[in-house]
Protein backbone atom coordinates (compact mmCIF):
# COMPACT_ATOMS: atom_id res chain seq x y z
CA UNK A 1 0.00 0.00 0.00
CA UNK A 2 1.71 3.39 -1.31
CA UNK A 3 0.86 6.63 0.43
CA UNK A 4 -2.48 8.35 -0.95
CA UNK A 5 -1.11 10.82 -3.39
CA UNK A 6 -3.05 14.05 -1.60
CA UNK A 7 -1.66 12.98 1.31
CA UNK A 8 1.85 13.44 -0.33
CA UNK A 9 0.83 16.93 -1.66
CA UNK A 10 -0.28 17.90 1.32
CA UNK A 11 2.72 17.35 3.01
CA UNK A 12 5.14 18.70 0.29
CA UNK A 13 3.24 22.03 0.24
CA UNK A 14 4.27 22.49 3.76
CA UNK A 15 3.41 25.16 6.35
CA UNK A 16 5.09 28.46 7.32
CA UNK A 17 7.26 28.72 10.24
CA UNK A 18 6.04 30.55 13.07
CA UNK A 19 7.46 34.29 13.55
CA UNK A 20 9.88 35.27 16.12
CA UNK A 21 7.82 37.33 18.88
CA UNK A 22 8.48 40.78 18.98
CA UNK A 23 7.84 44.18 17.21
CA UNK A 24 8.73 44.20 13.17
CA UNK A 25 12.21 45.76 12.75
CA UNK A 26 12.40 47.07 9.25
CA UNK A 27 15.87 47.56 7.38
CA UNK A 28 15.31 51.44 7.84
CA UNK A 29 14.50 51.39 11.25
CA UNK A 30 17.05 49.48 11.95
CA UNK A 31 19.43 52.14 10.09
CA UNK A 32 18.02 55.10 11.92
CA UNK A 33 18.01 53.59 15.40
CA UNK A 34 21.89 53.22 15.00
CA UNK A 35 22.73 55.79 14.13
CA UNK A 36 20.78 58.04 16.73
CA UNK A 37 23.02 57.15 19.87
CA UNK A 38 25.61 55.13 19.30
CA UNK A 39 28.90 55.58 21.15
CA UNK A 40 31.41 55.22 18.50
CA UNK A 41 29.36 58.51 16.99
CA UNK A 42 28.91 60.29 20.20
CA UNK A 43 32.47 59.69 20.88
CA UNK A 44 33.56 61.30 17.62
CA UNK A 45 31.48 64.29 17.99
CA UNK A 46 33.17 65.09 21.18
CA UNK A 47 36.99 64.59 19.96
CA UNK A 48 35.90 67.25 17.54
CA UNK A 49 34.36 69.66 20.14
CA UNK A 50 37.45 68.96 22.07
CA UNK A 51 39.86 69.60 18.85
CA UNK A 52 37.54 72.89 18.44
CA UNK A 53 38.54 74.18 22.10
CA UNK A 54 41.96 73.31 21.84
CA UNK A 55 42.69 75.01 18.74
CA UNK A 56 41.06 78.55 20.36
CA UNK A 57 43.40 77.81 23.62
CA UNK A 58 46.38 76.97 20.95
CA UNK A 59 46.42 80.09 19.05
CA UNK A 60 46.61 82.36 22.12
CA UNK A 61 49.91 83.51 23.78
CA UNK A 62 51.41 81.71 27.22
CA UNK A 63 49.92 83.99 30.38
CA UNK A 64 51.91 86.62 31.38
CA UNK A 65 53.92 85.89 34.85
CA UNK A 66 54.09 87.93 37.34
CA UNK A 67 56.69 87.98 39.81
CA UNK A 68 57.40 90.11 43.37
CA UNK A 69 60.67 90.59 45.29
CA UNK A 70 62.94 92.57 46.97
CA UNK A 71 66.48 93.88 45.96
CA UNK A 72 69.57 94.88 47.29
CA UNK A 73 68.42 94.48 50.73
CA UNK A 74 71.41 95.23 53.56
CA UNK A 75 72.27 92.19 55.68
CA UNK A 76 73.19 93.79 58.73
CA UNK A 77 69.89 95.23 59.77
CA UNK A 78 67.06 93.91 56.91
CA UNK A 79 66.20 97.60 57.14
CA UNK A 80 64.23 98.59 53.63
CA UNK A 81 64.80 102.28 54.03
CA UNK A 82 68.54 102.25 55.14
CA UNK A 83 70.55 102.03 51.25
CA UNK A 84 68.74 103.84 48.28
CA UNK A 85 69.49 100.98 45.92
CA UNK A 86 66.98 98.58 48.15
CA UNK A 87 64.06 98.34 46.20
CA UNK A 88 60.61 96.47 46.72
CA UNK A 89 60.04 94.90 42.77
CA UNK A 90 57.38 93.59 40.79
CA UNK A 91 57.71 92.68 37.66
CA UNK A 92 55.50 91.22 34.65
CA UNK A 93 57.20 88.86 31.99
CA UNK A 94 55.84 87.60 28.76
CA UNK A 95 57.38 85.18 26.34
CA UNK A 96 56.50 85.07 22.18
CA UNK A 97 57.20 82.03 20.45
CA UNK A 98 58.62 82.64 16.92
CA UNK A 99 56.13 84.64 14.47
CA UNK A 100 53.49 82.24 12.61
CA UNK A 101 53.67 79.87 15.28
CA UNK A 102 50.38 80.07 17.03
CA UNK A 103 48.61 80.26 13.92
CA UNK A 104 50.24 77.20 12.68
CA UNK A 105 49.39 75.78 16.32
CA UNK A 106 45.74 76.60 15.94
CA UNK A 107 45.46 75.45 12.24
CA UNK A 108 47.08 72.10 13.52
CA UNK A 109 44.06 71.42 15.66
CA UNK A 110 41.60 72.40 13.36
CA UNK A 111 42.91 69.39 11.27
CA UNK A 112 42.30 67.46 13.44
CA UNK A 113 38.99 68.17 14.12
CA UNK A 114 38.31 67.88 10.19
CA UNK A 115 40.02 64.39 10.33
CA UNK A 116 37.66 63.50 13.40
CA UNK A 117 34.69 65.20 11.28
CA UNK A 118 36.01 62.75 8.34
CA UNK A 119 36.52 59.63 10.74
CA UNK A 120 32.68 60.77 12.00
CA UNK A 121 31.62 60.27 8.31
CA UNK A 122 33.05 57.30 7.78
CA UNK A 123 31.77 55.60 10.61
CA UNK A 124 28.36 56.72 10.05
CA UNK A 125 29.13 54.96 6.76
CA UNK A 126 30.31 51.77 8.58
CA UNK A 127 27.48 51.62 10.86
CA UNK A 128 25.19 51.37 7.92
CA UNK A 129 26.56 48.84 5.70
CA UNK A 130 27.04 46.63 9.31
CA UNK A 131 23.44 47.39 10.16
CA UNK A 132 22.39 46.37 6.89
CA UNK A 133 24.89 43.48 6.36
CA UNK A 134 23.46 42.07 9.97
CA UNK A 135 19.79 42.84 9.73
CA UNK A 136 20.37 40.99 5.99
CA UNK A 137 21.61 37.81 7.39
CA UNK A 138 19.15 37.63 10.28
CA UNK A 139 16.32 38.08 7.53
CA UNK A 140 18.42 35.25 5.59
CA UNK A 141 18.69 32.71 9.07
CA UNK A 142 14.38 33.37 9.45
CA UNK A 143 13.63 32.21 5.58
CA UNK A 144 16.35 29.17 6.49
CA UNK A 145 14.70 27.99 9.27
CA UNK A 146 11.09 28.46 7.73
CA UNK A 147 12.24 26.14 4.88
CA UNK A 148 13.67 23.81 7.47
CA UNK A 149 10.75 24.01 9.67
CA UNK A 150 8.48 23.04 6.73
CA UNK A 151 11.34 20.58 5.50
CA UNK A 152 10.90 19.06 9.56
CA UNK A 153 6.69 18.67 8.90
CA UNK A 154 6.77 16.54 5.98
CA UNK A 155 9.66 14.48 7.46
CA UNK A 156 7.88 13.76 10.89
CA UNK A 157 4.57 13.11 9.03
CA UNK A 158 6.69 10.99 6.50
CA UNK A 159 8.36 9.08 9.40
CA UNK A 160 4.82 8.33 11.48
CA UNK A 161 3.22 7.15 8.13
CA UNK A 162 6.48 5.10 7.20
CA UNK A 163 6.54 3.45 10.83
CA UNK A 164 2.61 2.47 10.19
CA UNK A 165 3.47 0.96 7.01
CA UNK A 166 6.03 -0.76 8.30
CA UNK A 167 4.44 -2.12 11.19
CA UNK A 168 1.48 -3.83 8.61
CA UNK A 169 4.54 -5.16 6.76
CA UNK A 170 3.42 -2.94 3.81
CA UNK A 171 6.67 -0.83 3.84
CA UNK A 172 10.65 -1.13 4.28
CA UNK A 173 12.83 -0.81 7.21
CA UNK A 174 14.81 1.31 5.06
CA UNK A 175 12.13 3.45 4.34
CA UNK A 176 12.13 4.10 7.97
CA UNK A 177 15.40 4.39 8.79
CA UNK A 178 15.96 6.78 5.94
CA UNK A 179 12.94 9.19 7.08
CA UNK A 180 14.76 9.12 10.45
CA UNK A 181 18.07 10.02 9.71
CA UNK A 182 16.52 12.81 6.94
CA UNK A 183 14.33 14.33 10.31
CA UNK A 184 17.60 13.86 12.60
CA UNK A 185 19.75 15.56 9.90
CA UNK A 186 17.49 18.69 9.92
CA UNK A 187 16.33 18.62 13.68
CA UNK A 188 20.55 19.22 13.70
CA UNK A 189 20.34 22.02 11.10
CA UNK A 190 17.66 23.49 12.78
CA UNK A 191 19.74 23.66 16.23
CA UNK A 192 22.66 25.41 14.30
CA UNK A 193 20.64 27.61 12.74
CA UNK A 194 18.89 28.73 15.79
CA UNK A 195 22.20 29.37 17.21
CA UNK A 196 23.12 31.52 13.91
CA UNK A 197 20.30 33.55 14.40
CA UNK A 198 20.96 34.45 18.40
CA UNK A 199 24.50 35.50 17.62
CA UNK A 200 23.32 37.39 14.60
CA UNK A 201 20.19 38.95 17.14
CA UNK A 202 23.34 39.98 19.11
CA UNK A 203 25.10 41.49 16.82
CA UNK A 204 22.01 43.31 15.40
CA UNK A 205 21.14 44.20 19.22
CA UNK A 206 24.90 45.71 19.73
CA UNK A 207 24.44 47.93 16.58
CA UNK A 208 21.22 49.15 17.73
CA UNK A 209 22.94 49.78 21.43
CA UNK A 210 21.12 47.05 23.01
CA UNK A 211 17.53 48.47 22.69
CA UNK A 212 15.45 45.84 20.77
CA UNK A 213 16.24 42.41 21.60
CA UNK A 214 13.35 40.77 21.31
CA UNK A 215 12.37 41.78 17.40
CA UNK A 216 11.02 39.79 13.84
CA UNK A 217 12.05 40.87 10.34
CA UNK A 218 9.52 41.42 7.64
CA UNK A 219 8.60 38.86 5.41
CA UNK A 220 10.00 40.60 2.33
CA UNK A 221 13.73 41.11 1.08
CA UNK A 222 14.01 44.88 0.76
CA UNK A 223 15.93 45.79 -1.92
CA UNK A 224 18.84 48.17 -1.28
CA UNK A 225 19.81 51.20 -4.20
CA UNK A 226 21.97 50.12 -7.16
CA UNK A 227 25.50 51.15 -6.26
CA UNK A 228 27.18 53.73 -9.29
CA UNK A 229 28.96 51.75 -12.10
CA UNK A 230 31.89 50.22 -11.98
CA UNK A 231 34.11 53.16 -13.43
CA UNK A 232 31.85 55.64 -11.22
CA UNK A 233 32.96 54.20 -8.48
CA UNK A 234 36.68 54.18 -9.06
CA UNK A 235 37.28 57.68 -9.50
CA UNK A 236 34.70 58.75 -6.42
CA UNK A 237 37.17 56.42 -3.97
CA UNK A 238 39.63 58.97 -3.40
CA UNK A 239 36.69 61.70 -1.98
CA UNK A 240 35.98 58.49 0.37
CA UNK A 241 35.38 59.50 4.45
CA UNK A 242 38.49 57.21 4.97
CA UNK A 243 40.78 59.03 2.62
CA UNK A 244 39.59 62.93 3.24
CA UNK A 245 40.46 61.58 6.86
CA UNK A 246 43.72 60.17 6.10
CA UNK A 247 43.96 64.10 3.82
CA UNK A 248 42.76 65.97 6.70
CA UNK A 249 46.04 63.95 8.70
CA UNK A 250 48.21 64.24 6.30
CA UNK A 251 48.14 68.27 6.46
CA UNK A 252 47.56 68.20 9.92
CA UNK A 253 51.35 66.89 9.95
CA UNK A 254 52.86 69.27 7.22
CA UNK A 255 51.28 72.12 9.53
CA UNK A 256 53.39 69.97 12.31
CA UNK A 257 56.91 69.97 10.30
CA UNK A 258 56.54 73.83 9.69
CA UNK A 259 55.82 73.88 13.34
CA UNK A 260 59.24 71.83 13.84
CA UNK A 261 60.99 74.29 11.09
CA UNK A 262 59.95 77.31 14.02
CA UNK A 263 61.25 75.50 16.72
CA UNK A 264 64.49 76.49 15.53
CA UNK A 265 63.70 80.09 15.76
CA UNK A 266 64.49 82.29 18.12
CA UNK A 267 61.81 82.82 21.00
CA UNK A 268 61.72 86.27 22.35
CA UNK A 269 60.36 87.60 25.84
CA UNK A 270 59.96 90.96 27.42
CA UNK A 271 60.03 91.92 30.87
CA UNK A 272 59.05 94.86 32.64
CA UNK A 273 59.92 95.54 36.42
CA UNK A 274 58.96 98.18 38.70
CA UNK A 275 61.17 99.05 41.70
CA UNK A 276 60.01 100.86 44.90
CA UNK A 277 62.62 102.62 47.26
CA UNK A 278 61.22 103.05 50.71
CA UNK A 279 63.91 105.24 51.96
CA UNK A 280 64.24 108.58 51.41
CA UNK A 281 67.79 111.45 51.16
CA UNK A 282 68.37 113.27 53.94
CA UNK A 283 66.90 115.75 52.96
CA UNK A 284 63.87 114.46 53.63
CA UNK A 285 63.06 113.53 49.50
CA UNK A 286 62.13 110.43 48.73
CA UNK A 287 63.83 108.22 46.16
CA UNK A 288 62.42 107.92 42.68
CA UNK A 289 61.64 104.87 42.21
CA UNK A 290 63.27 102.91 39.34
CA UNK A 291 61.69 101.07 35.92
CA UNK A 292 63.85 98.44 33.94
CA UNK A 293 62.65 97.01 30.79
CA UNK A 294 64.19 93.81 29.28
CA UNK A 295 64.32 91.98 25.79
CA UNK A 296 65.52 88.50 25.69
CA UNK A 297 66.08 86.43 22.55
CA UNK A 298 66.98 82.58 22.87
CA UNK A 299 69.84 81.67 20.69
CA UNK A 300 69.00 77.98 18.81
CA UNK A 301 72.88 77.69 18.16
CA UNK A 302 72.88 73.27 18.76
CA UNK A 303 70.26 72.55 16.47
CA UNK A 304 71.60 69.43 14.97
CA UNK A 305 70.39 67.21 17.85
CA UNK A 306 67.49 68.62 18.39
CA UNK A 307 65.70 71.12 16.39
CA UNK A 308 67.01 69.40 13.07
CA UNK A 309 65.57 65.99 14.52
CA UNK A 310 62.52 66.92 15.13
CA UNK A 311 61.86 68.53 12.04
CA UNK A 312 63.15 64.95 10.21
CA UNK A 313 60.79 63.16 12.42
CA UNK A 314 57.66 65.37 11.57
CA UNK A 315 58.66 65.37 7.87
CA UNK A 316 59.16 61.04 8.23
CA UNK A 317 55.85 61.26 9.54
CA UNK A 318 54.25 63.11 6.88
CA UNK A 319 55.70 60.55 4.13
CA UNK A 320 54.45 57.36 6.42
CA UNK A 321 50.87 58.76 6.22
CA UNK A 322 51.30 59.57 2.33
CA UNK A 323 52.20 55.90 1.99
CA UNK A 324 49.40 54.76 4.19
CA UNK A 325 46.59 56.70 1.94
CA UNK A 326 48.25 55.07 -0.94
CA UNK A 327 47.54 51.54 0.76
CA UNK A 328 44.26 52.54 1.60
CA UNK A 329 43.29 53.80 -2.04
CA UNK A 330 45.01 50.14 -3.14
CA UNK A 331 42.70 48.43 -0.27
CA UNK A 332 39.80 50.57 -1.06
CA UNK A 333 39.58 49.64 -4.85
CA UNK A 334 40.74 46.00 -4.93
CA UNK A 335 37.48 45.83 -2.22
CA UNK A 336 35.20 47.38 -5.13
CA UNK A 337 36.36 45.03 -7.54
CA UNK A 338 35.98 41.81 -5.66
CA UNK A 339 32.54 43.11 -4.02
CA UNK A 340 31.61 44.19 -7.73
CA UNK A 341 32.42 40.64 -9.03
CA UNK A 342 30.43 39.15 -6.07
CA UNK A 343 27.33 41.18 -6.89
CA UNK A 344 27.27 40.28 -10.56
CA UNK A 345 28.03 36.48 -10.24
CA UNK A 346 25.30 36.42 -7.71
CA UNK A 347 22.65 37.95 -9.82
CA UNK A 348 23.44 35.78 -12.53
CA UNK A 349 23.25 33.02 -9.66
CA UNK A 350 19.83 34.19 -8.40
CA UNK A 351 18.20 34.66 -12.21
CA UNK A 352 19.77 31.08 -13.17
CA UNK A 353 17.71 29.91 -9.80
CA UNK A 354 14.68 31.76 -10.04
CA UNK A 355 13.93 31.08 -14.20
CA UNK A 356 15.21 27.75 -14.52
CA UNK A 357 16.73 25.72 -11.13
CA UNK A 358 13.88 26.41 -8.46
CA UNK A 359 10.81 25.96 -11.38
CA UNK A 360 12.75 22.78 -12.70
CA UNK A 361 12.85 21.67 -9.01
CA UNK A 362 8.76 21.75 -8.21
CA UNK A 363 8.61 20.53 -11.39
CA UNK A 364 10.66 17.25 -10.50
CA UNK A 365 9.08 17.08 -6.86
CA UNK A 366 5.44 16.70 -8.68
CA UNK A 367 6.70 14.27 -11.19
CA UNK A 368 8.03 12.32 -8.16
CA UNK A 369 5.17 12.56 -6.62
CA UNK A 370 2.90 11.11 -9.79
CA UNK A 371 5.75 8.46 -10.24
CA UNK A 372 5.39 7.35 -6.71
CA UNK A 373 1.71 6.94 -6.93
CA UNK A 374 1.75 4.87 -9.57
CA UNK A 375 4.27 2.58 -8.61
CA UNK A 376 7.27 3.50 -10.83
CA UNK A 377 9.42 5.12 -8.13
CA UNK A 378 10.61 4.58 -5.04
CA UNK A 379 10.13 6.13 -1.47
CA UNK A 380 13.97 6.94 -1.31
CA UNK A 381 13.84 8.29 -4.31
CA UNK A 382 10.43 10.36 -3.69
CA UNK A 383 12.05 11.53 -0.19
CA UNK A 384 15.58 12.55 -2.19
CA UNK A 385 13.72 14.63 -4.77
CA UNK A 386 11.95 16.94 -1.81
CA UNK A 387 15.62 16.93 -0.04
CA UNK A 388 17.38 18.46 -2.87
CA UNK A 389 14.07 20.80 -3.84
CA UNK A 390 14.48 22.09 -0.45
CA UNK A 391 18.06 22.75 -0.59
CA UNK A 392 17.56 25.04 -3.68
CA UNK A 393 15.14 26.78 -1.52
CA UNK A 394 17.57 27.76 0.74
CA UNK A 395 20.12 28.26 -1.44
CA UNK A 396 17.82 30.53 -3.69
CA UNK A 397 17.39 32.68 -0.41
CA UNK A 398 21.29 32.34 0.72
CA UNK A 399 21.62 33.87 -2.67
CA UNK A 400 19.22 36.78 -2.59
CA UNK A 401 20.69 38.00 0.83
CA UNK A 402 24.32 37.43 -0.82
CA UNK A 403 23.00 39.95 -3.43
CA UNK A 404 21.48 43.10 -1.04
CA UNK A 405 24.96 42.59 1.21
CA UNK A 406 26.78 42.64 -1.84
CA UNK A 407 24.87 46.18 -2.76
CA UNK A 408 25.55 47.33 1.04
CA UNK A 409 29.62 46.53 0.71
CA UNK A 410 29.59 48.65 -2.68
CA UNK A 411 27.05 51.87 -0.79
CA UNK A 412 29.68 51.83 1.46
CA UNK A 413 32.38 52.27 -0.70
CA UNK A 414 30.21 54.64 -2.80
CA UNK A 415 30.04 57.65 0.65
CA UNK A 416 30.86 60.47 -0.05
CA UNK A 417 30.51 61.35 3.70
CA UNK A 418 29.21 65.04 2.64
CA UNK A 419 25.97 66.38 5.05
CA UNK A 420 27.23 63.58 7.72
CA UNK A 421 29.61 65.34 9.59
Amino acid sequence: MRIPASLILCLFAGLAAAAPPGPVLTLERAETRSLQNHPSLDELRERIRAAEERAVAEGELDDPRLSAGFSNVPVDTFDLDQEPMTQVQVGLHQDFPPPGTLGLRERQERQKGEAYRWRRADTRAELVRRVRKAWLERFYLDRALAVVAENLELFEELLSIARSQYRVGEGLQQEVLLAQLERDKLLDKQTDLERQRAAADSRLAKLLTGREYRFRLPEALPELPDPPARDALGDTLPEHPKVRAMDARIRGQRTGADLARKAALPKMGVDLTYGHRPGSASDGEAWADFVTARFRVSLPLFTADRQDRELAAALAERDALEHKRRNMLLDLRSAARSQRAALEASKRRVELYEDTIIPESAQTVEASVAAYTTGRLGFLDLVRSRIEDFEHQLDKWRLRVDVEQAKADLLYLAADGEGER
